[in-house]
């Protein structure tokens, strides 16, 4: 009686588990194959074609959209992950306990702030502070620095933690080592911290990359409304302002979700090769 019950409790939980991935990922799937769609219509399915493929792979508009947003990501990354690499060496060598505490708790709280409240934010800081502030020492700052400034940002939260994370694993005895053989500042950087934190680095890349690729709220308030720039998510919010959307708005889409799922998936693994190597490490001894 005992095992039925315990087998029902496992049938159900897979029942469960099946039908909350099916309402998860169903409108992914549903997205995806109607970029297939040989109608000229995106809410209306008559037959298979890879037609609106090759239309929208050769729209000069797109592949402005789609540069502009692989420019913002490449660029907000770097600044993302030397300042989260500078903020993260600071709070492992901070003395303080509680402060690397309060540190690493303003840190992620960004992360589960409402983007649409940063991206305002944002906007005031950049109006009013920064953009006359460049325009005073005679650089202008235009859509799309202010855009990577929003993104670096946005991203700088995912890359501080990750890069934080991987500092809980670094070993310290290996810089004293090297310290007391008599490297320089740059050789233990080089070639006793790099090393170790290269894990931890492709991780935090890859997070900050997919958060800039598929942001909108800031790219939108930070290119004044999206008239002067257009990004990827931009261009694909542009498409459902026509009279009738075309299955070019799944095709895009479709593409911004692979590219944006391929950096996140990888930055997570990434993130976790470090714990599992650490106790594989510990396991051996």
């Amino acid at each position: 009686m005992v095992n039925r019950t315990s087998r029902l409790k496992k049938i159900g939980i897979l029942v469960w588990s099946i039908l909350l991935l099916f309402i998860l990922y169903c409108p992914v799937l549903f997205l995806v194959v109607f970029g297939f769609n040989a109608s000229s219509y995106a809410l209306r399915w008559e037959g298979f074609s890879l037609r609106w493929y090759e239309k929208t792979l050769e729209n000069p508009e797109m592949l402005s959209a789609l540069f502009n947003s692989i420019m913002v990501a490449t660029v907000s990354t770097c600044f993302a992950v030397v300042i989260g690499f500078l903020y993260a060496l600071w709070s492992h060598r901070q003395q303080n306990k509680k402060i690397a505490a309060a540190g690493d708790s303003l840190m992620s709280l960004p992360l589960f702030m409402p983007e649409i409240v940063i991206a305002i934010g944002l906007l005031v800081v950049v109006s009013q502070i920064f953009r006359p502030a460049a325009s005073n020492i005679g650089i202008p700052l235009d859509s799309m620095g202010s855009i990577i400034l929003g993104h670096t940002t946005l991203a700088l939260g995912y890359a501080a933690l990750v890069l934080r994370n991987r500092f809980k694993c670094y070993d310290l005895q290996q810089e004293l080592a090297a310290i007391d053989l008599g490297a320089t500042p740059r050789q233990v950087f080089f070639r006793v911290m790099l090393p170790q934190l290269v894990p931890g680095f492709a991780a935090a890349s890859c997070l900050s990359f997919a958060v800039s690729l598929d942001d909108f709220y800031v790219s939108y308030f930070l290119s004044t409304g999206g008239s002067s720039l257009q990004t990827l998510p931009i261009y694909i919010w542009s498409l459902q302002g026509r009279r009738a959307m075309t299955p070019e708005i799944n095709v895009v889409s479709s593409l911004l979700l692979f590219i944006a799922a391929f950096f996140f998936a990888a930055g997570l693994l990434l993130s976790r090769i470090d714990a599992t190597g650490k106790q594989s490490g510990k396991d051996h001894l």
